[in-house]
């Protein structure tokens, strides 16, 4: 009788543990990103189905070492209206941003909020216009001087969702 409660707190416990380490794993392992100049304020108006070549999730090119670019990105999510996004912090030179790739194939404009929080708990947002049927797309928030010496990390989290619309279709976050 006493087995399954020790059972249930043993598997409980490796699940809480599984959940800490995956953003671990995930920030190890995320992609480096170029630095990609964006017109936050333009849509995308490209009709191409995201079938027609590849994308900007699979062609991202590597940055060299003289670069000094860091990346800490959050998975690639789906929605099952057709919606994709990816989310990460930047930084480079001394400044920090956010970005979320994204790409839309639901047939309808949608509007993202991406939100970059800092060490320092300040936040800086950004929306951003996301036209119909664009199968890849970016939006990022301005460069600001990187916080020195924070012992938080960065967290960036974009919610796309319909115009006008209250709950987001998908939300996206950086690692960490």
């Amino acid at each position: 009788m006493m087995r399954a409660p020790n059972l249930r707190m043993a598997a409980l416990a490796t699940v809480v543990a599984a959940a800490a380490l995956l953003p671990l794993a995930g920030a190890t392992a995320g992609p480096v990103l170029p630095a990609v100049p964006v017109d936050v304020t333009a849509a995308i108006t490209d009709d191409k189905p995201l079938s027609s070549g590849p994308s900007v999730f699979d062609t991202l090119p590597k940055l060299a070492e003289s670069e000094r670019q860091t990346a800490s990105c959050g998975p690639q999510l789906a929605s099952p209206a057709g919606l994709r996004a990816q989310t990460c912090t930047i930084g480079e030179d001394g400044d920090t941003w956010a970005r979320t790739y994204y790409a839309n194939t639901t047939g309808r404009p949608l509007e993202g909020v991406l939100t970059l929080m800092r060490p320092d708990g300040r936040t800086v947002q950004t929306r951003c216009v996301i036209a119909a049927k664009a199968p890849d797309g970016s939006c990022e928030t301005p460069r600001e001087p990187t916080v020195a010496g924070a012992a938080e990390p960065y967290m960036a989290v974009a919610e796309i969702a319909e115009k006008g619309g209250e709950r987001p279709l998908l939300r996206s976050g950086s690692a960490q």
